[in-house]
């Protein structure tokens, strides 16, 4: 019977705690659970590298996605510039129908050509704040009180990614 890495783990603890058993008792349980949970864990790190496999599978995807997205796109441009230059060509707009909503409008936007020249009244100064957390963390180890804050300690399983 399979069993789950919390079940070998509990039985970890009650064996170690069992006051009935005699120490040769203990030992023994405790090696054979600790033969378990190694093999278990062999199995969890199978499992994760086989999960890791799947995520690198679909970032390719994802990637091909992205560029046949960006194909397409290209392609939409590729169409606007045609019913642009066709307009330009025969200077007459796209006849409108219940099946073709194509117009030709003009969009105005802002060409800088030389941003030195520019008068100062056009310039805005724009300030961002935002909080330098290693430098918090160094002051909070070394035992500084920094108001509003505290360590957050988080575990993590060093040997899988």
């Amino acid at each position: 019977m399979k069993r789950k890495l919390f079940e070998i783990s509990d039985d970890i603890v009650a064996a170690k705690t069992d006051l009935f058993a005699s120490d040769e008792e203990i030992e023994e349980r405790l090696k054979i659970l600790m033969n378990e949970l190694v093999h278990k864990e062999d199995g969890v790190w199978m499992l994760y590298d086989k999960l890791q496999d799947d995520i690198n599978l679909a970032d390719n995807y994802i990637e091909k996605i992205k560029k046949q997205k960006i194909i397409r796109q290209n392609s939409q441009k590729q169409i606007k510039s045609i019913v642009i230059d066709s307009y330009r060509t025969t200077d007459e707009l796209p006849k409108c129908s219940e099946f073709n909503p194509l117009k030709i409008l003009e969009a105005a936007s802002v060409e800088i050509i030389d941003e030195a020249k520019i008068p100062d009244h056009y310039w805005i100064e724009v300030k961002t704040k935002r909080l330098d957390k290693k430098r918090i963390l160094n002051d909070l180890k070394k035992g500084t009180k920094v108001p509003g804050t505290d360590i957050k300690k988080t575990p993590y399983v060093k040997g899988l990614k």
